[in-house]
């Protein structure tokens, strides 16, 4: 049997994922998982219809912003705080600190902590040459091997194929880790009549231990 020219099986791959997606229905009780597929879809649709360039820039920003998301939805809910820490200049702005983040609050295993790093590592190098550049290259390639979501068996000689597979495999754990977990609430406010009650009650034995000190001091001269 003849074997599908790559770009063959690509065009063939990008045609069912359309037609699949324009058949979702996200506007029934059951939209939240609808719109995950949606969105799965949509994703490794755009991943297929883009340049290696655009591939990998495209794939690191999605995946930055739902990140973002994630630690939206896991921090105590407020919004003001939140958009002075992850946008612009904030302290959690970048990729790197987002990944680091998410890892030191549970929210994601080593193993995809260690692939946003590569990720990141690959898209830097993308983005950052000005010359042609392509899952081709040694260096990407040698990258895009050590992703270990996956099963390196399923690398094979395709390593664009298995970027994309990783990074949609990626997606699926954030949004699955994003349904599995209760938002941190805000702690009740700090009483500071108990402190003040509390503080009472050692300033009275200091007192009272004085006292019989004195006392002491008082018969042990006499």
């Amino acid at each position: 049997m003849k074997k599908m020219p790559t770009q063959k099986k690509i065009d063939y791959l990008e045609q069912i994922l359309i037609e699949v997606s324009s058949l979702i229905d996200i506007t029934d009780e059951s939209g939240l998982e609808k719109l995950r597929l949606k969105e799965f879809i949509d994703f490794r649709k755009s991943l297929i219809q883009e340049s290696d360039r655009g591939c990998v820039l495209m794939a690191a920003a999605f995946i930055e912003d739902k990140l973002e998301k994630l630690l939206e939805s896991y921090f105590i809910e407020n919004e003001k705080v939140c958009k002075q820490l992850l946008k612009a200049n904030g302290a959690l702005a970048t990729f790197s600190s987002k990944i680091d983040l998410t890892f030191l609050l549970g929210l994601i295993p080593k193993n995809i902590f260690n692939d946003l790093h590569i990720l990141r590592k690959i898209r830097n190098e993308f983005a950052h040459t000005a010359s042609e550049i392509s899952f081709k290259n040694p260096s990407i390639k040698d990258r895009t091997k050590a992703l270990s979501t996956l099963s390196r068996k399923l690398l094979r000689d395709d390593t664009r194929a298995y970027f994309m597979r990783s990074m949609t495999t990626i997606l699926t754990a954030i949004n699955m880790k994003m349904e599995s977990f209760e938002r941190c609430s805000t702690p009740k406010s700090f009483n500071i009549d108990i402190f003040d009650k509390g503080l009472s009650i050692v300033e009275d034995e200091l007192s009272k231990h004085q006292f019989l000190s004195e006392t002491n001091h008082i018969k042990t001269h006499d």
